[in-house]
């Protein structure tokens, strides 16, 4: 869960102030509602959901544990999407740097 500082290559800091990440909360969140929806439009057209036989129950359960085991990749996720508002990429940084 840990990440580095600075960028190995460019040597970028990666927490540009105090709480910078705060905001990838909302990120993260956001990421956890699309892969909900769309792990819910899979299993309806494969599966089907029905109130008659727990298929609903199944799904959620089974979705549940899916967002459990997916939270690192959704947290690097997510904090990378975060910086990336905020730091612009440069494909010619190393030409910039004094």
């Amino acid at each position: 869960m840990r990440m580095p500082e600075h960028c190995p290559v460019c040597g970028q800091a990666y927490e540009l102030e105090t709480g910078f990440y705060f905001g990838t909360g909302y990120v993260s969140y956001g990421l956890s509602v699309m892969f909900t929806a769309a792990f819910f439009v899979l299993w309806y057209f494969t599966l089907g959901i029905s109130i008659k036989d727990d298929s609903i129950f199944w799904w959620l359960g089974v979705n549940a544990l899916l967002l459990i085991i997916l939270q690192p990749l959704l947290q690097r996720l997510s904090r990378s999407i975060w910086i990336a508002f905020f730091v612009h990429y440069d494909p010619n940084w190393e030409k910039h740097v004094s």
